[in-house]
């Protein structure tokens, strides 16, 4: 480079450049005034916490001798002790009461455990930041599920298979014991906590049909029946003013959100609640004060909805609240966070309460598993648990090693599966082990052998599907077709799943012991394939239709089950209600990241897999 030169050029030419200095004083100022402005409001935001009026609330059966007295109590402790290294000395985080914790039930193998969780970055103290990452709380080789914090923050009451039945459980978070507080072979799961923490409502599967209980915590009386209805009656949320309780109910055909007026004199105390259109009403949940109440619906359109109904104003529709499949309210309208369910994976996000206009307060965070329930309190406080609660899980399988779509594809074989009956019972090498291990869990959890027949396993080049179906993961030996004897036997049932345009599909095994010890009872309505020849024209256009009742008894489900070995659902195909084979609800995947042409190239030459890797159907 010629200095001269440049100098020179530099001369003739005025700079026109600012100096550095002047440009960080001139952020710095924007960033102080936008301090100044928004500071306030942010702070008024986190302070404001009032609490909920006390009130008492009484709920008098037809027997007339029974009642229920629940009062407020004083705000729960705001103080978390991380249990991530339980060896060393616990240190106490506090966090701002706003945002609060969340404890999960997630998924973890052939497992679900209860984690505690906090999102957001909290100032704990000045200058620095920190956060509760996702902490395991249970373990163990069974299933904790619906999770529900006590208004205290001491305690979560949760329903466990962890001894064979559904019961509930009381878990300690300050000395870590955990009580059974039910005790029957029936299902009892989904529990909510009076505001004072004395009872617990809850959902219970009797002769064949869901119905709401509720039970003192120090269980001086037996369980107190709620509703009594040939319907569902279930996932019942305590309102924080203790004299609603809110469910989803069936009673008219529909998955609808009703309440139990606590303060009714009838024999009869359900009050349903403003809907607004719309399929599969779940997880209703008030606010604190008791003001507000949100849950999730489908539209016709596939939207999955958060909608608030305002209980001041009844006759009021529903507002929209924003996207997602299960709400839950920190505080009186602070924060609603959600669950996003997609059809292969689970996100959490926040919206900014009742203050804003439909906004994301959180990006959503993918969570490693599906959730079974989730709960929030202003802060809670976890006792040092055993060492055992940080092992991870053993895998489910042996994974292959996978080759990068880029790199040079390695062959593998086709192994041939044993005491399987199907036209080709082969799998490529890399998905025998997950295939197997899927088979053996389904039996060892349904009491029967589902996977022992397939309608196919794996098909040659030469052989074909039904025209116009799309199935070609078959040919790679990685692919799946369930049999559907079971479902004409009604052993097993198809729920349809709407997200947007596309239409997927669950899968639901009946459990060969029907006493409480293998599966959950059903509380959705299943796809009616054959509905399509009942004369109706409506079901023969639009490829069946919904069932009218919901099916008895318990049942597993098999599409979560497959995706936790690894095995992929596919979405119906766009012309499924004239053609039922294109809707592939029986078809399944290994696909360990590879595309179709990969997972083709490690059997295939590129000539042989060319009719297959260029079809235009999705």
């Amino acid at each position: 480079m010629n200095t001269d030169a440049s100098a020179e050029n530099n001369n003739q030419k005025p700079d026109r450049r600012f100096p550095s200095n002047l440009i960080l004083l001139a952020i710095g100022a924007i960033l102080l005034i936008s301090a100044i402005i928004l500071y306030p409001a942010a702070l008024r935001r986190m302070e404001e916490h009032p609490a909920p009026e006390p009130s008492t609330a009484e709920l008098t059966p037809e027997a007339d001798t029974v009642q229920i007295s629940i009062t407020e109590t004083t705000a729960p402790v705001a103080n978390i002790t991380p249990i991530s290294n339980p060896s060393s000395t616990p240190v106490v985080i506090e966090f701002p009461s706003q945002f609060g914790t969340l404890v999960l039930s997630i998924r973890e193998g052939t497992d679900i455990h209860l984690f505690a969780y906090q999102p957001f970055l909290e100032k704990i103290n000045e200058g620095t930041y920190s956060a509760l990452p996702l902490t395991r709380i249970t373990t163990g080789n069974h299933q904790d599920i619906t999770p529900a914090i006590s208004p205290d923050g001491t305690k979560i009451a949760f329903s466990s298979n962890r001894e064979g039945s559904w019961d509930l459980y009381i878990l300690d978070l300050i000395n870590g014991d955990t009580r059974k507080f039910t005790d029957t072979m029936a299902y009892d799961g989904n529990p909510t906590w009076s505001p004072d923490g004395q009872w617990l409502a809850y959902e219970s599967y009797h002769i064949n049909n869901l119905d709401i209980f509720i039970q003192d915590i120090d269980q001086t009386q037996g369980p107190i029946p709620l509703t009594n209805h040939p319907a569902a009656d279930y996932a019942p949320n305590w309102s924080g003013q203790g004299r609603r309780i809110s469910y989803i109910s069936t009673r008219n055909g529909v998955q609808e959100v009703w309440y139990a007026d606590l303060d009714s004199t009838e024999s009869e105390k359900s009050v349903q609640v403003r809907n607004l259109p719309g399929l599969n009403a779940k997880h209703p949940t008030w606010t604190t004060d008791g003001r507000y109440l949100s849950w999730s619906i489908v539209t016709e359109e596939g939207s999955h909805t958060l909608v608030t109904w305002d209980s001041e104003q009844p006759e009021l529709d529903p507002i929209l609240a924003g996207t997602g499949d299960w709400p839950l309210w920190a505080g009186t309208g602070d924060v609603l966070y959600a669950l996003i369910e997609t059809p292969y994976d689970t996100y959490l996000t926040a919206y900014p309460g009742l203050e804003y206009d439909l906004q994301v307060m959180m990006p959503a965070v993918k969570l490693p598993g599906p959730v079974a329930g989730f709960s929030w309190a202003e802060g809670i406080s976890l006792a040092p648990m055993d060492p055992a609660v940080q092992i991870n899980p053993t895998p489910l399988w042996n994974p292959a090693l996978l080759q990068d779509e880029n790199s040079e594809i390695i062959k593998k074989d086709l192994f041939r599966l044993r005491d399987i009956n199907a036209p080709y019972p082969h799998l490529n090498q890399d998905a025998v082990s997950s295939f197997t291990s899927l088979r053996q869990e389904t039996r060892d959890i349904s009491g029967w052998d589902f996977l022992s027949t397939l309608e196919n396993v794996y098909l040659p080049l030469a052989e074909s599907v039904d025209p116009g179906v799309n199935m070609n993961w078959l040919y790679t030996g990685r692919g799946l077709s369930v049999n559907d004897i079971p479902r004409l036997a009604n052993w097993l049932i198809v729920v349809r799943e709407d997200y947007g345009t596309q239409t997927f599909w669950r899968l639901y095994i009946r459990a060969n012991v029907q006493n409480g010890s293998q599966g959950l009872p059903l509380n959705n309505y299943f796809w009616d394939f054959n509905a399509r020849f009942s004369g109706s024209n409506s079901s023969y256009e639009n490829g069946g239709s919904i069932s009218k009742n919901i099916p008895d008894g318990y049942w597993i489900d098999f599409t979560e089950l497959a995706a936790t070995f690894g095995w992929e659902r596919f979405p119906a195909q766009s012309h499924w209600q004239y053609s039922e084979s294109a809707a592939r609800y029986q078809y399944f995947a290994f696909k360990q990241g590879l595309s179709l042409r990969s997972a083709l190239l490690e059997l295939y030459s590129p000539q042989a897999i060319q009719p297959f890797t260029n079809s235009a159907n999705p």
